[in-house]
């Protein structure tokens, strides 16, 4: 986690500026849709909908996060137009192929509840394990095989990962209670937090996936 908090200060300008041009309007745009889709009637699983929506936001927007830090972990630059093509280039894949995991989960955890908990960490190896050389098919048994193999590890990383971004966004809502904030303030308290915290997570998740597989190919 030092490592990783050293390369985010090293990074913060590319950080920001992905933030601000990339996840933003990113964000905006599928907030509007996820409110869209959630207006459905989901038989009382709203909830969850909602979480698996934000599940699939957080994977769209690793990928360039996950590249920038694999590059200045071996003291080469990443420029961030290639952060920027990166994004562009790997969102649709991303999005299509979390969505089919996402179904899986939602009608594991609607019917048996267990499979779908089981299967939803692969959402989060996804991005990591993504190449557009690869096929989708390697892609998709190359991210449950890292699955599979480090079953303990990645479900510690989740529910550290889980605990502290509960715990310090609880004292971040206990700060601002003394506020009369409206739900458009309350969402831009939301996107600064997410802003700041988000790439530092996957920075560290970066700095420990690295760890557990080495250097990914690039493929």
């Amino acid at each position: 986690m030092r490592e990783a908090m050293q390369y985010y200060n090293e990074q913060l300008l590319k950080i920001v500026a992905y933030g601000i041009i990339v996840m933003v309007p990113s964000w905006l745009l599928f907030s509007n849709y996820s409110l869209l889709l959630i207006s459905v009637d989901w038989a009382g699983s709203e909830n969850l909908v909602t979480v698996l929506l934000n599940i699939l936001m957080f994977v769209i927007f690793v990928r360039p996060l996950f590249s920038l830090y694999k590059r200045v972990s071996v003291s080469e630059e990443l420029e961030f137009k290639e952060m920027f093509k990166e994004f562009i280039w790997s969102i649709g894949p991303l999005l299509v192929v979390g969505s089919f995991i996402s179904a899986l989960v939602y009608g594991g955890i609607f019917v048996f509840y267990i499979p779908g908990i089981l299967i939803a960490p692969i959402l989060f190896i996804l991005p990591f394990m993504y190449s557009d050389k690869i096929s989708i098919r390697k892609w998709i048994q190359t991210s449950v095989d890292f699955y599979i193999t480090n079953f303990v590890q990645v479900w510690v990383q989740i529910i550290l990962w889980v605990s502290i971004v509960t715990l310090v966004w609880s004292g971040v809502l206990y700060l601002t209670s003394f506020l009369e904030m409206s739900y458009d303030a309350y969402n831009i308290t939301r996107m600064v937090f997410s802003l700041v915290i988000f790439p530092f997570i996957i920075f560290s998740l970066s700095d420990k996936f690295l760890s557990m597989t080495g250097e990914v190919e690039e493929v």
